[in-house]
């Protein structure tokens, strides 16, 4: 268990100073990442912001995301608050990630320190805090898991302590779409990938295969592996698609068991998905502020027993992409090493093969919360609910305008 539960955001001026001036460059050293792009019509979205308090949204297909927010930040020469979870604030990394702003929450939980410093930051130190809607790394460039409603929530409750405090009740949300673009050619990091994740699985060379078939016959290897791992018959005559979906069902009912709650079958599987999240979260609970030691005991077992499920709803995504869809429907460099990073991260516990990439970003005009405030306090969870999906929505049309940034790859080499 963390200790302690909540981490702060702790600021030092000299360590910012030394990570701002040399950013180029840490970025291409530790994340490969050689510089970023945004149009000076998109960045006046943010320059407009430059003195006043905001929430950053943006989507989350890598763990280098929050080093693009962090050039954002030194582009614009203002300091920007991270909200990252529990598990990321430990060791070095953690330690320098603190003292640059981050602090923490525990997900699946109401992590009530996380959400106090959250409407201070905003409504007592008017900040900026940049906060990831999706509340989970999806390693997908191009598409979004279903965004949480924690964001305008948090939002509104700052315009209440905004209120009380007697100021103007004005927070804008910012919109911001990340997307990754190889700068180098990527057949190599494919080869490279291909063949340990090959090796890893005892999969014989298949010289006449091309990239794609052997991309399809580590999916299905890997799949033939977890449905044991499950109890669940491997192959017969089911398609792939149809293992996948059995595969994806036994786990969601595993997790359900745990909760003790069912599974949504009428629902999408977005949305299936999107409830055992919330579900996970509820039998979570919170820590009440009145509490016994013994009460702490129990609430960081279920903090604890959590952790295990949510990174099994997690891997349900995992498989989504092995359907062959996502990289065949749009052949590109960056979908191909997307993919292969999932099965990485499946077979191995970190993405391996990476090409270093440019960020390119787009930035939407705001979301301005105070224009909804009125209807909010007669509505708050439809409210809540709407704006939740228009963030979701404009990210989204910002990433498929992105898809042209995209570098074509042949299937067939």
């Amino acid at each position: 268990m963390y200790r302690p539960m909540f981490v702060p955001p702790r600021h030092s001026a000299a360590l910012s100073a030394f990570v701002q001036a040399f950013l180029p460059t840490l970025a291409s050293g530790i994340a490969g990442i050689r510089g970023l792009r945004v149009s000076p019509e998109d960045f006046r979205h943010l320059e407009a912001l430059r003195d006043h308090r905001a929430i950053l949204a943006s989507n989350h297909p890598t763990g280098e995301d929050p080093i693009v927010i962090l050039w954002l930040s030194r582009m614009l020469g203002r300091p920007f608050n991270y909200l990252c979870a529990r598990e990321v604030l430990v060791g070095p990394k953690g330690w320098l990630l603190n003292r640059l702003g981050t602090y923490s929450v525990i997900r699946g939980t109401a992590d009530r320190e996380s959400i106090r410093m959250t409407r201070r930051l905003l409504a007592e130190h008017d900040r900026k805090v940049v906060i990831f809607p999706e509340g989970e790394i999806y390693q997908h460039n191009d598409l979004l898991l279903p965004f949480q409603s924690g964001v305008p929530q948090l939002g509104f409750w700052a315009l209440e302590d905004l209120e009380k405090a007697g100021k103007p009740p004005a927070l804008p949300v910012l919109p911001i779409a990340i997307k990754y673009r190889c700068c180098d050619t990527a057949r190599p990091a494919i080869e490279g990938s291909l063949r340990g994740l090959e090796q890893a699985l005892g999969l014989a060379s298949e010289p006449r295969l091309t990239s794609y078939d052997r991309l399809v016959r580590i999916g299905v290897e890997m799949l033939g592996a977890v449905e044991r791992d499950l109890g669940i018959e491997p192959g017969g005559e089911r398609s792939l698609q149809e293992r996948i979906q059995e595969y994806k069902r036994r786990l969601m009912q595993r997790v359900a068991r745990t909760l003790g709650t069912e599974v949504a079958w009428h629902e999408s599987p977005a949305d299936q998905l999107h409830r055992l999240y919330n579900d996970l979260r509820s039998w979570v609970g919170e820590l009440p502020e009145e509490h016994s030691g013994y009460d702490l005991v129990l609430y960081e077992r279920r903090v604890s027993a959590a952790a295990p499920l949510f990174n099994d709803l997690l891997r349900l995504q995992n498989f989504i992409a092995i359907t062959g869809d996502y990289v065949r429907r749009e052949p590109t460099a960056e979908r191909f090493l997307e993919v292969l990073g999932r099965l990485e991260k499946e077979v191995f516990g970190t993405v391996r093969s990476r090409v270093p990439r440019e960020a390119v970003v787009r930035v939407a005009p705001p979301i301005r919360l105070e224009e909804h405030y009125g209807e909010y306090r007669k509505d708050r969870r439809g409210v809540v609910a709407r704006v939740t999906g228009q963030m979701e929505a404009t990210i989204g049309a910002l990433l498929q305008e992105l898809a042209r940034e995209a570098t074509p790859l042949a299937l067939e080499a």
